[in-house]
C-alpha cells in the first residue's frame, strides 16, 4: 500500500477554498502612473503574488497561483507550500473592531466574551456570522476591499453563542465545516472507493486547525494489517504531534510480550495475537468500560493468578476483542465463536457463585453480544451480573450497612471492587440512556440498578506532574506505569456523567409505564442540563477539548453531547402555541430545541473529527451512538440543507464499523429505512430514492465477512427511531426498521416510480 495513502483527513474550512483570481473579474489592476508599462498595453490582472503567494513563491519571486492547500508551482517543484496570513489575521482583527462597534449591543457583548474565552479572532467572525468569513475574504480579496461586516443574522442561535462563551469547554466554537469541502473528503464515500483517491506526497492535511484534535495514532509496527482494512489509512500516515504511547511491538504494555494463553483458554490462538487483542482492549474500550484495575489484571494474567483475572474473564474479553481487532486483521475473526462458545461453556459453570470475577465476566458477555448482533443475550448476562452485585451488597442496600462492608474491606481490594461495581453500574446506565433500551430494574428477583452503587467512584491521580493516573486504593508512583498513561483520567469522570444520568433513567424509561412526554417536567430537565454544565466545566485538564486528546476522552464529549439529546428530545414535540422557555439563561431563544440543537451542532464536528483522525473510530463500537442520534436530528429538521452530507457522514461511518461488528449493518439498514420513509413521504418527487438506498447497503454489506459461518440473523431490539421511540419502541427498534427496508424501497418504486 502507498505509504502516504490517507482514508481520513484533518479539517479547518479556512484552509481549504482554492483561491483563483477570477480573470473576467472587474477587479483587474489599473496601470498606475509609476509603472514601468506603456500605457497603450492591455490592463493586466493584479498580480496574485503580492497578497496571496505562498512562502516560497515570495522568495523565488515567481507568480503564484494561490491555490490551497498547495499552488501549481509548488506541486511541480515537488516542495511543501506553506501561506502566510498574517494579513488575514489582521483584516480579522480589524473586522473584530467594527463588528464590537457595529453590532446591537447584546450581540456585541456576546461576541466580545466570545473572543475573550478563545482569543481566536477567525473563530469568533465565523461563530457570530454563521460561516468562515476567512473564506469569504480570500474569496473576494482579488476582487474589491473587504466592505464592513453586514448586520447580524448569526445562523447559530443566540443561545448557542451564550454556550459557547460560558462553557468554552464542552460547546467549542467550532468553524463551520462547509459541504463542498465534506464532500471533497473521503468521509462520504465507502472504503473502497476512498482507496482510489490517494493524495499527493507533497500535500499537506487539509483539515487541521486550532479547534480540531490529532489523532493518538498507533505506529506502524510489525503487526498485520490488512491493505483494505479502513485503519490502514491511519497506519499508513505517521503522525508528527503527541500520540498515545508506542510500546515494543505496538503493545500498551511490554509485559504482554511474556503472555502465555494456553493457560486461561483451550482456544488455539496464537500468543502474539492474544496479547494484540488483549492490549487493543485495554487501549481502546477499557479507560471507558472500567471493571477491573488494569495494571493488577495485566500482572495475574502474565503470573497465572486468580485475584483479577479468571478464565471466564480471559475468554469474554477475547470474545469482544476479537470482533475490535477484526478491524485491521480479519483473520481474527476465525477465534470469535470459538471464544464466544468457550466463555458462554465457564459461564454455565460458574453462574451460580458470586464473585467479583464473574460479574465482569458476564457483563464483557453482555457486551461482546451487542456487537454481534445478538440481542437476546444482552440483557440476560446484564440482568445476571446486577443480580449477583445485588447479592454480594454493590447495589440496593441500605447505606448504614455499605459503609460497615467498605469498613472491612482490605484496602487492596477497594480499586477492584469500585471499578467492577462502577463498571456494571454505567454499562447499566448506558443500556437505558443511550441506546433507548429499558435497563435491568427492580422487579421481582432481578437485580436493582435503581441505586448507584455502594461503593465510591474509583479515583485517580489528577497531578499535573503526572501524566496518567492510578486506580483507586493504588498508590500512584513517582512514573505512571504504561497502561495508567493510556487509561488516563477518563473513568471516573464516566461514572460521574452516569450517575447524573441515573435518575434520568429512571423517570424517562421506567419498565412499568411509558412514560407519556406531557408529562415531564422542564424544570427537571433544565436542571439536569445546569448540572450537566456545571460538571464538564470541571472536568480536569486532560480531559479538556485540545490537540492532546486521547480518543476516550473525545467519546466521553459525545457521550455528553448525547444525554443532553436525550434529556431535551421529549419537549420538542410539544405544540407550536405552548411557549417553553428555559429560565436560567438569558439568551433570547432559551428553547429546549435551541439546546438540543446546539449539541446536535457540537456532536456533528466532533463526528468529523473522531472519523478524520482517529484510528479508533474504525473498532470501537462505544462511539456510534453519536452517528445514530445524528442522523435522526438531520431526519427531523427537513429545512437543514445539509442533512444528506451528514447522513452519508453516519452512515459510511457504520460501514466502517460494519467489518468488526454484525450490528453496524443493521444500524445502517434501519437508518436508510427511515431516510427512505422520512424524505419521501411530502408527496413530492422524492429527495432519497430506493437505488440510492440500495447502493449504500451494498456498500453495507461488502464489509462484512463472507467467511462467517452463523447464519443466525443480526438482533438489535435497541431504538433507532428516536423519536417514534416514545410512543411506539417497538416500531423504532432497530431490527424492525431494518426488516422493514425492502417493503419500503419496493413501496418506493412503486409508487413514483424509482
Amino acid at each position: 500500500m502507498d505509504s502516504n495513502s490517507k482514508r481520513y483527513v484533518r479539517l479547518l474550512p479556512s484552509d481549504l477554498t482554492p483561491v483563483v483570481p477570477d480573470s473576467g473579474s472587474s477587479a483587474a489592476s489599473p496601470v498606475t502612473a509609476n509603472s514601468n508599462h506603456n500605457h497603450t498595453q492591455p490592463r493586466k490582472r493584479k498580480r496574485v503574488g503580492n497578497q496571496l503567494a505562498c512562502d516560497l513563491c515570495r522568495l523565488k519571486k515567481t507568480r503564484c497561483d494561490g491555490t490551497r492547500p498547495s499552488c501549481n508551482l509548488c506541486v511541480k517543484r515537488a516542495e511543501k507550500c506553506v501561506y502566510n496570513d498574517k494579513r488575514d489575521a489582521a483584516q480579522d482583527a480589524m473586522d473584530i473592531v467594527e463588528l464590537l462597534t457595529l453590532a446591537p449591543y447584546a450581540e456585541a457583548l456576546d461576541a466580545l466574551r466570545l473572543l475573550r474565552s478563545t482569543g481566536n479572532h477567525a473563530v469568533v467572525l465565523s461563530v457570530v456570522t454563521g460561516g468562515d468569513k476567512a473564506n469569504d475574504k480570500r474569496d473576494s480579496a482579488s476582487q474589491q476591499p473587504q466592505l464592513p461586516p453586514r448586520a447580524f443574522v448569526p445562523q447559530r442561535s443566540s443561545l448557542e453563542i451564550e454556550l459557547m462563551t460560558k462553557n468554552p469547554i464542552t460547546y467549542a466554537p467550532l468553524r463551520h465545516i462547509s459541504m463542498s469541502e465534506l464532500e471533497e473528503s473521503n468521509l462520504l464515500r465507502p472504503i473502497s472507493a476512498a482507496r482510489t483517491r490517494k493524495r499527493k506526497p507533497e500535500d499537506p492535511p487539509l483539515w487541521h486547525g486550532e479547534m480540531m484534535f490529532v489523532s493518538p495514532g498507533r505506529s506502524a509496527d510489525a503487526a498485520q494489517i490488512d491493505n483494505d482494512s479502513a485503519a490502514a489509512f491511519f497506519r499508513a500516515q505517521e503522525s508528527t504531534t503527541n500520540q498515545s504511547p508506542r510500546w515494543n511491538d505496538g503493545l500498551c504494555d511490554a509485559r504482554l510480550k511474556s503472555l502465555r494463553i494456553r493457560y486461561w483458554t483451550n482456544v488455539p490462538i496464537p500468543d502474539e495475537a492474544a496479547a494484540r487483542v488483549i492490549s487493543m482492549y485495554l487501549e481502546t474500550d477499557h479507560p471507558l468500560l472500567g471493571m477491573f484495575d488494569p495494571d493488577q489484571f495485566i500482572s495475574d494474567l502474565l503470573d497465572q493468578k486468580q485475584q483479577t483475572c479468571s478464565a471466564l474473564v480471559v475468554n469474554a474479553l477475547l470474545y469482544w476483542g476479537c470482533q475490535m481487532y477484526t478491524a485491521i486483521d480479519k483473520s481474527i475473526a476465525r477465534y470469535t465463536e470459538p471464544f464466544c462458545n468457550e466463555a458462554e461453556r465457564l459461564w454455565t459453570a460458574a453462574e451460580h457463585h458470586d464473585s467479583l470475577l464473574n460479574m465482569v465476566g458476564a457483563q464483557l458477555l453482555s457486551l461482546a453480544f451487542v456487537g454481534q448482533g445478538k440481542d437476546h443475550k444482552v440483557l440476560h448476562f446484564l440482568d445476571a451480573a446486577l443480580r449477583m452485585g445485588t447479592r454480594l451488597g454493590l447495589f440496593g442496600v441500605p447505606e448504614e450497612v455499605a459503609k460497615a462492608r467498605m469498613q472491612a474491606i482490605p484496602e487492596s481490594s477497594e480499586a477492584a471492587i469500585s471499578n467492577t461495581a462502577w463498571g456494571l453500574f454505567n454499562w447499566s446506565i448506558r443500556l437505558t440512556i443511550v441506546q433507548h433500551r429499558i435497563a435491568v430494574l427492580s422487579t421481582a428477583g432481578r437485580g436493582s440498578a435503581e441505586t448507584p452503587p455502594t461503593v465510591p467512584i474509583p479515583r485517580v491521580d489528577m497531578s499535573e506532574d503526572s501524566q496518567g493516573s492510578s486506580s483507586a486504593g493504588v498508590t500512584p508512583s513517582d512514573e505512571p506505569s504504561q497502561v495508567q498513561q493510556i487509561m488516563g483520567a477518563t473513568f471516573p469522570r464516566v461514572c460521574e456523567l452516569w450517575a447524573m444520568m441515573h435518575d434520568v433513567s429512571l423517570l424517562y424509561h421506567h419498565p412499568k409505564d411509558l412514560v407519556q412526554p406531557g408529562k415531564l417536567s422542564l424544570a427537571f430537565a433544565e436542571m439536569k442540563y445546569r448540572e450537566l454544565l456545571a460538571w464538564a466545566e470541571n472536568l480536569p485538564p486532560q480531559l479538556h477539548r485540545s490537540e492532546s486528546n486521547p480518543h476516550h476522552a473525545v467519546i466521553l464529549h459525545m457521550w455528553f453531547h448525547a444525554a443532553i439529546l436525550d434529556i431535551f428530545r421529549p419537549f420538542l414535540r410539544r405544540h407550536e402555541g405552548e411557549r417553553l422557555r428555559l429560565r436560567t439563561f438569558s439568551a433570547p431563544d432559551r428553547t429546549p430545541l435551541a439546546a438540543y440543537t446546539a449539541s446536535v451542532s457540537q456532536l456533528k464536528h466532533l463526528i468529523v473529527h473522531f472519523r478524520s483522525n482517529y484510528e479508533a473510530s474504525t473498532c470501537t463500537l462505544l462511539w456510534h451512538t453519536a452517528m445514530t442520534y445524528v442522523a435522526n436530528a438531520m431526519l427531523r429538521d427537513s429545512r437543514d440543507p445539509e442533512w444528506y452530507q451528514y447522513l452519508l457522514l453516519c452512515l459510511y461511518g457504520y460501514e466502517t464499523l460494519r467489518r468488526p461488528f454484525r450490528v453496524a449493518e443493521a444500524v445502517g439498514q434501519g437508518l436508510l429505512t427511515m431516510m427512505l420513509r422520512d424524505k419521501n413521504s411530502n408527496g413530492g418527487s422524492p429527495t432519497f430514492t430506493s437505488a440510492q438506498a440500495h447502493e449504500i447497503l451494498r456498500h453495507l454489506k461488502e464489509r462484512g465477512l463472507s467467511y462467517r459461518t452463523d447464519d443466525e440473523s443480526i438482533r438489535a431490539p435497541f431504538m433507532g427511531d428516536l423519536e417514534l421511540a416514545q410512543t411506539d419502541p417497538a416500531g423504532a427498534a432497530v431490527e424492525k426498521l431494518a426488516g422493514d427496508f425492502e417493503d419500503m424501497a419496493l413501496f418506493q418504486e412503486f409508487t413514483i416510480g424509482q
